[in-house]
């Protein structure tokens, strides 16, 4: 039997009253703990040394990164340098400028502050390798290159610092310094390579400090409305800032520091210490964390500011006390209240149900026979609330990407069109090109993620705010609203340029789109028209070869539609020659066959090819001609690179015949996959068959 003795009101106000006082005595014990446990001095200083600690964690990372980088290159150019003597051959130099850029260029892209790095040889006084970035856009220039070719002998500022590294003999970090080069306050980090007690070289590079120290005062920390933050020098003294990045003395902002430089480095090494200065005359205290170039990080408070920051708590607690105490004495009379308004509440939305809105909101936890009713109605309504949302969303999104689906589209667009008639945008019909070459290669389940890839890509260049959807297969619609036509092109125009991959088992694999839109120019053109317009400016785009971009003109509505009736896939599926496109490597990947080829090798689809080459063209040749095809190829290469060349060799079959064949090919640039070889291929004994004994062909 479930005890009723709180369901009369009078036991209810009883009861009230009775949790009012409780519930007043808990407010201030609670408000007393959390009060004192915040306001301690332990606890400022360990507020100090974690925001010192936090910040300097993120620095040390980097500074640590780009550490890591150099050693490592310095560490290869010490390996290859088994002679000293070496180092007078231009081309042993020029390799080791190599070793070490390709190990920059893989670091670099996750150390944005990079801005120089370099290989120098002390004994020739000269610098193999120099790369420098005009700006932030991680585009580096061959700096010696670009100075031979202006004929001009700029003696690097980095190259004087060099000095400094000889004397210390081990990898340092300099102190900032202006590079009038480089146009920009930097910090290096040098490593020398020794050969025999002898140093033979030295990696380093340079980290733009403007931009370093930019982003360190960018976002103020916890605690500086009472305090401040500092990246300073070893010794304390000296402030490193935006307008100042060369360092200006702490005593020009009358901050003076009582403790020894002994106690500067002991702080900077552990959080148990704490420095102590004075500010504007008043005793401050602070925490100080070392970099590992030797710079300190320091949150520096008064402690007067400390004890009114306590002051101005225990204030804060009074009022919540008051306001705690008012509280209680007004909750009998609310609670004598609300039992009326709770069943009420109940009424209207039972109204609201009928009338077929579902989004009621009772909240109603009393134990008593009324919340009891207010639960189970919620439950209800909420019930029937997501299962018809549920019908709703599924119906206007596409299952695949998650993003809205023909019938979705339709709607939010004509949505926005009735809302802002007078409002400029444009509508955007994109089609994935070559989709069912991605699903015969490499299966529909590589063709979903590129599909997915794509929605992802589409959400991240255009927008959130954007309406953006799947039309159905390959194709996607991108609605821009409130958008002028040189801001869509320039959007457009983005993504299209953007490179595009998708990963699948593995494996990143590239592809492409075709672009058409057509502008809203506040005119009540109607949605089905700009559908219409759009689709007609991505037919265009593919008649002109695709992976391209175009605005709707009427003089589209004059093409021809049945001209996409020959397109590569119906060219290569069709053409009796067997083609075969691979990376222009030793060892390189299979890109593209026909069917032809497929055939040629005896395999029964492009699956059943691809497992038996395991993907690479070599496989293609039989083992007894495969080390010669390889030699002729690559000096083919070399003498003439920009003419078609021929050979013959044999192949090996996936029924394990030996076929002789006649190839034709030629290495071309690809805008996605780089140099590849394009190459066709025909059986010998069809050539003979073809051609009459005296060399000419049969009729």
């Amino acid at each position: 039997m479930k005890l009723k003795l709180f369901y009369s009101l009078k036991r209810k106000v009883l009861a009230v009253c009775l949790a009012g006082m409780i519930l007043m005595a808990l407010c201030v014990g609670g408000i007393s703990l959390w009060t004192i446990s915040h306001l301690t001095y332990d606890y400022e200083i360990q507020n100090m040394n974690h925001i010192v600690d936090t910040k300097a964690t993120i620095i040390n990372d980097e500074l640590l990164r780009s550490e890591n980088v150099v050693d490592y290159a310095a560490n290869s150019v010490s390996r290859e340098i088994k002679d000293p003597a070496k180092l007078r051959d231009p081309e042993f130099q020029q390799r080791m400028a190599e070793f070490v850029d390709n190990d920059f260029q893989n670091a670099k892209t996750d150390l944005n502050i990079i801005c120089s790095y370099y290989l120098y040889y002390p004994s020739a006084n000269v610098s193999a390798l120099w790369k420098a970035s005009d700006d932030r856009d991680e585009h580096f220039y061959d700096v010696l290159e670009r100075q031979r070719d202006e004929n001009s002998r700029v003696i690097p500022r980095h190259v004087l610092s060099f000095a400094y590294l000889m004397d210390e003999g081990q990898a340092s970090w300099t102190q900032p310094y202006y590079s009038t080069y480089l146009k920009r306050y930097i910090i290096s980090y040098l490593s020398p390579v020794y050969k025999d007690g002898v140093m033979v070289a030295i990696i380093g590079v340079d980290l733009d400090f403007q931009a370093f120290i930019d982003r360190l005062y960018a976002k103020p920390s916890e605690g500086e409305e009472h305090g401040m933050i500092i990246l300073s020098d070893a010794t304390g003294t000296v402030e490193y800032s935006p307008k100042k990045p060369l360092g200006v003395p702490l005593v020009d902002k009358d901050i003076h520091l009582k403790d020894t430089p002994s106690k500067v480095t002991e702080a900077g090494q552990t959080d148990r210490t704490m420095l102590t200065y004075t500010w504007a005359g008043e005793p401050s205290i602070a925490g100080i964390k070392t970099l590992r170039n030797g710079m300190n990080f320091i949150d520096l408070r008064q402690i007067p500011q400390i004890y009114d920051r306590t002051r101005k708590a225990f204030m804060q607690m009074g009022f919540g006390l008051i306001a705690v105490c008012i509280l209680a004495s007004l909750l009998p009379l609310y609670m004598i209240s609300r039992l009326s308004e709770r069943l009420q509440l109940v009424i209207e939305a039972a109204k609201e149900v009928g009338e077929g809105n579902y989004d009621v909101k009772l909240h109603d936890t009393q134990p008593d026979d009324i919340g009891e009713l207010s639960r189970n109605f919620q439950a209800m309504a909420e019930k029937v609330a997501a299962a018809q949302g549920n019908l709703t969303y599924m119906s206007q999104h596409d299952v695949l990407t998650g993003i809205l689906n023909r019938m979705g589209l339709d709607k939010e667009v004509a949505d926005w069109l009735m809302a802002h008639p007078a409002s400029h945008g444009a509508l955007v019909s994109l089609d994935l090109d070559g989709f069912k070459f991605i699903n015969d290669l490499h299966g529909h389940m590589a063709g979903d993620e590129a599909l997915r890839t794509l929605a992802r890509d589409l959400v991240e260049s255009f927008g959130h705010d954007q309406i953006i959807g799947r039309n159905g297969g390959d194709e996607f619609v991108v609605f821009m609203k409130d958008t002028e036509p040189e801001q869509a092109e320039k959007v457009i125009k983005a993504f299209s340029s953007k490179v595009k991959t998708f990963t699948y088992d593995g494996e990143t694999h590239a592809f492409s789109v075709s672009i058409g839109y057509t502008l809203y120019k506040g005119d009540g053109t109607s949605l089905s028209r700009l559908f219409h317009q759009s689709d007609t400016a991505l037919y265009a785009v593919k008649l002109r070869g695709r992976n391209h971009y175009r605005a709707y003109e009427p003089t589209m509505e004059n093409l021809n539609r049945t001209s996409l009736g020959f397109n590569l896939e119906t060219i290569t599926k069709n053409l009796p020659i067997a083609l075969l496109v691979s990376e222009a490597k030793p060892d390189g990947k299979i890109l593209f066959v026909n069917k032809t080829m497929v055939e040629m090798l005896e395999c029964r689809n492009i699956r059943e090819f691809m497992e038996f080459t395991q993907e690479y063209a070599p496989n293609v040749v039989c083992t007894c001609d495969r080390e010669r095809m390889t030699k002729m190829v690559w000096e083919q290469s070399a003498r003439e690179p920009d003419r078609p060349h021929c050979m013959s060799y044999s192949i090996h079959t996936a029924k394990g015949l030996d076929k002789r064949v006649f190839a034709i090919w030629r290495m071309a640039d690809n805008p996605n996959y780089g140099e590849v070889f394009y190459a066709t291929l025909m059986e010998a004994s069809f050539l003979r068959e073809l051609t009459s004994d005296d060399g000419e062909c049969k009729a």
